[in-house]
């Protein structure tokens, strides 16, 4: 009885194994050519500036505790947005057709990117502002399509904030500068 009992035990760790290995892997980021995590692979572990067009990747998984950022046209152009989380349908989720380039959006366990941890801020203790949101040294663009609406802006503005460690966003606005639209005056908190 106690050889099927740790027989059964080792099964389920041997079942378990995969799933949790991902999470403490390095950083990654796996596309599915379906929703909800269907389809066919790739796993994606350095920025990829063009995703070849024949793959069209519908849902992400994040592994190690990483964020990526997606964007809708290859070389980080276009509509770009930082996913700190899984996404079982991008399109929806990013209200783009596809998704032709992607880069890490981690940086330091959580930061911002390589720009730093958002770019300049005030912080205090449980929050931080961000007059001018930046990801790798760039300004956050966000919304072109939707015209800079109200939802897109509080969407972006708590995807901006969980990319780097925040719970989540308590103010997001939108700022147009050369006919481009942009994150401005986001306000993350340590609480939801």
């Amino acid at each position: 009885m106690l050889s099927r009992i740790i027989l059964a035990s080792a099964a389920l760790l041997a079942l378990s194994a995969p799933a949790h290995a991902q999470d403490r892997m390095a950083p990654n980021a796996q596309l599915f050519s379906a929703t909800n995590f269907q389809g066919r692979t790739l796993t994606v572990v350095r920025d990829m500036p063009v995703i070849p067009a024949t793959w069209s990747p519908r849902s992400i998984r994040m592994g190690g505790g990483s964020s990526w950022e997606v964007c809708e046209l290859p070389n980080f152009r276009g509509r770009c947005t930082v996913l700190a989380g899984s996404s079982a349908n991008l399109q929806t989720q990013l209200g783009v057709s596809g998704v032709r380039s992607i880069r890490s959006a981690s940086h330091g366990g959580g930061g911002g990117g390589s720009g730093g941890g958002g770019g300049q801020s005030l912080k205090g203790m449980a929050a931080e502002f961000f007059p001018a949101p930046e990801v790798r040294g760039r300004r956050v663009n966000v919304c072109d399509r939707e015209g800079g609406s109200a939802a897109c802006i509080t969407r972006e503005s708590e995807n901006f904030c969980r990319s780097i460690g925040y719970a989540s966003s308590r103010n997001g606005a939108a700022q147009t500068v050369g006919g481009r639209i942009y994150l401005a005056d986001v306000l993350c908190s340590r609480w939801q």
